[in-house]
């Protein structure tokens, strides 16, 4: 029977997998050391609530949807927009109404495309 350290662990390392990051990069993202990252993933850390909360800001999740095993891998949608959400969170006031111009004018642009 898997314990909840190694359940958690897979689900760490798939999460990171499913987005093309590294140890490190998941590392630098949640501001924990790739060594630990890898621990957790092997299920030999016994991870605190925090770097938890940590990890699940990295992925763009809050800590309810991190561990929705249930879901887990099911979606590319949602893995897709996770991704965007984690890239957006870096960005700053300008960069963001730069984003919701481009995506007002997709919109436009997919409404006047059916017409």
């Amino acid at each position: 029977m898997q314990t909840i350290r190694t359940e958690v662990g897979q689900r760490i390392r798939e999460l990171r997998k499913s987005r093309g990051w590294s140890q490190e990069k998941l590392g630098e993202l949640a501001d924990l050391h790739p060594t630990y990252i890898g621990g957790i993933e092997r299920g030999e850390r016994n991870v605190a609530l925090e770097n938890l909360a940590q990890l699940a800001a990295a992925f763009g999740l809050s800590l309810s949807q991190l561990f929705d095993y249930q879901k887990a891998g099911k979606s590319k949608r949602d893995i897709l927009r996770a991704n965007i959400i984690t890239l957006v969170r870096k960005r700053n006031e300008g960069e963001l109404r730069l984003l919701q111009s481009i995506i007002e004018a997709m919109d436009e642009w997919k409404e006047s495309a059916k017409g």
